[in-house]
């Protein structure tokens, strides 16, 4: 008898697409580190004028716990895909610790958006709290479109090819990446594009992360 297989989430979708580009993927963060992180937002500190962003709150955290830079960093060395990266860094003649440097938090409206970008530091991270939308939706709303892919509300991560080409790889943010992280090398370009249907905060944390001098 034939079973059908359950429907993959977006998010296990993307997941081998993250792997050929060198980004990746922690599935469960911590419920104490996202406690923090939906708490601890001090909103007399904007972080606009530092960002790229097209998004009117964007604030910085400070006094960072341990718990919160342990986790972070220690996933460059529990993912074979930035160990690689990260032992391909020859620029220090001792070993050094790595920290997490900055970290703020995004509070995106529909409409609002991030253009093409890079950050500082050696690796850069995203963390998602909340995807408001139903993507579904979002892809239809602009269904007459002349593109053959909609990219509304995709995280969109730009590569140079080896053609001389520009490569785009668009992720299908949804729900699904609620509580998940990506860490990729800082100077990897990318975007966010704007979200439609839903008047609610899309919340994602940003954060770089350098060595300790």
């Amino acid at each position: 008898m034939y079973m059908s297989k359950e429907k993959l989430s977006n998010w296990e979708k993307s997941k081998s697409l993250f792997n050929r580009a060198g980004v990746a993927a922690i599935d469960n963060v911590p419920k104490q580190v996202i406690d923090f992180l939906n708490t601890k937002v001090d909103k007399n500190n904007s972080n606009n004028k530092n960002l790229a962003g097209h998004l009117k709150e964007e604030y910085f955290y400070t006094n960072i716990p341990n718990f919160v830079n342990n986790f972070v960093c220690s996933q460059i060395i529990n993912s074979p895909i930035l160990q690689a990266r990260f032992k391909e860094i020859k620029v220090l003649t001792e070993n050094k610790p790595v920290i997490i440097h900055d970290l703020w938090i995004n509070f995106q409206k529909k409409y609002e958006f991030n253009p093409l970008h890079d950050h500082s530091g050696l690796f850069s991270f995203i963390i998602f709290l909340k995807i408001p939308y139903d993507y579904e939706k979002e892809l239809k709303y602009f269904k007459n479109t002349s593109f053959d892919y909609n990219v509304n509300s995709n995280l969109t991560f730009v590569f140079p090819a080896i053609d001389s080409e520009i490569f785009q790889l668009n992720i299908q943010v949804d729900k699904s990446f609620e509580n998940k992280m990506l860490m990729f090398p800082a100077k990897l370009q990318h975007m966010v594009y704007p979200f439609y249907t839903s008047d609610e905060y899309r919340i994602t944390v940003s954060g770089n992360i350098r060595f300790l001098v």
